[in-house]
C-alpha cells in the first residue's frame, strides 16, 4: 500500500512512517521541512505547495500534520488545508483517508480544539471515505507543559489539578498503521493512555526523572478550559489502550 503521510516528520508522524516502511508498505512524507528523509514532498497545507505532486499515486492517506506551534495559522492549515487537501486526493485517486484528532475536544473550550472540531467535520463530509480515530495527549506534551510551568528558578508553577490521560505516539501510531490497511470506518473507538493522572503527579515523577529540586505551587487559572481540564474532559478511562506509562517514557528517556 502508498500510503501519504502528512505531518511524517513530527511527534506522532515520524513513528507512523517508520512503522509503515517497517511493514512493507511505501510511505510518502509530505512536510514543510522533509529534509534528510526519504521518500518526501515539501509543500504547506497553508497554500497548496506541493500538494498536487504528493497525493498522485498514493493510496490512502493518514492526515497527522497541524498547526500546532503556531495557533494564528489554524484555520489556513487545519480547516482549509484539510479540505484542500482531500479535494486533491479525490482528484488523484485516492481511496481513503484516516484524521487523527483529540479526545474530549467537542468538550473543551481550548482555542486549538475549536479547528480540530471543525477539521473533523470536514473528514466527515465524506469528501474521501473516511475513518477519525481520537487519542489523548501524548507523554511529549506533558513534557511540553511541565517545561513551560518550570521557567522560575527553584518552583514550578503547576494547575494541579488539570487531568490527562498520556499515551505513548509510538502506541498511536501502531493503531494508525492497523487502521489504514483496513476499510474507512468512520469514528472508530477512542484511544488513550494507560492511566489517568493529575498534574500534580505527573509534574513529581518529570521533576524526579530530570532530577530538578523544584517546590510545586499550585497555578490557578481562571479560565474556562482550565475547570474543563481539571473535570477530566480530555479523558477516556473506558479506553486504556496504551501500555507505556509516563515513569515508562521518562525512564526511557532520561535513564
Amino acid at each position: 500500500m502508498n500510503v501519504l503521510v502528512t505531518g511524517g516528520t513530527g511527534v506522532l508522524g515520524r513513528h507512523v512512517v517508520r512503522l509503515l516502511r517497517a511493514s512493507g508498505h511505501r510511505a510518502r512524507i509530505f512536510s514543510r521541512n522533509p529534509k534528510g528523509h526519504d521518500d518526501a514532498v515539501q509543500g504547506d497545507l497553508i497554500t497548496g505547495a506541493g500538494l498536487a505532486k504528493a497525493v498522485v499515486g498514493m493510496d490512502a492517506i493518514i492526515h497527522a500534520a497541524s498547526a500546532t506551534t503556531n495557533v494564528t495559522k489554524l484555520q489556513a492549515t487545519d480547516v482549509t488545508g484539510t479540505r484542500r487537501l482531500l479535494a486533491m486526493a479525490r482528484e488523484a485517486g485516492v481511496q481513503r483517508v484516516v484524521y487523527v484528532s483529540i479526545v474530549g475536544i467537542d468538550g473543551v473550550t481550548y482555542p486549538y480544539y475549536k479547528y480540530k472540531v471543525a477539521a473533523e467535520a470536514i473528514v466527515e463530509e465524506n469528501i474521501l471515505p473516511w475513518t477519525i480515530l481520537r487519542a489523548t495527549q501524548f507523554h511529549t506534551l506533558m513534557e511540553t507543559f511541565l517545561e513551560a510551568f518550570s521557567k522560575l528558578p527553584f518552583i514550578a508553577t503547576i494547575p494541579f489539578k488539570w487531568q490527562f490521560q498520556p499515551v505513548d505516539p509510538t502506541e498511536v501510531a501502531a493503531r494508525l498503521v492497523e487502521v489504514v490497511r483496513n476499510e474507512p470506518a468512520g469514528r472508530l473507538p477512542d484511544f488513550g493512555g494507560p492511566e489517568v493522572r493529575n498534574l500534580w503527579s505527573l509534574a513529581e515523577s518529570w521533576l524526579f526523572a530530570r532530577k530538578l529540586a523544584k517546590r510545586r505551587v499550585n497555578l490557578p487559572l481562571p479560565f474556562k478550559f482550565s475547570r474543563q481540564f481539571a473535570d477530566g474532559r480530555l479523558l477516556c478511562p473506558e479506553h486504556m489502550d496504551g501500555k507505556i506509562t509516563f515513569e515508562q517514557y521518562l525512564q526511557e528517556k532520561y535513564s
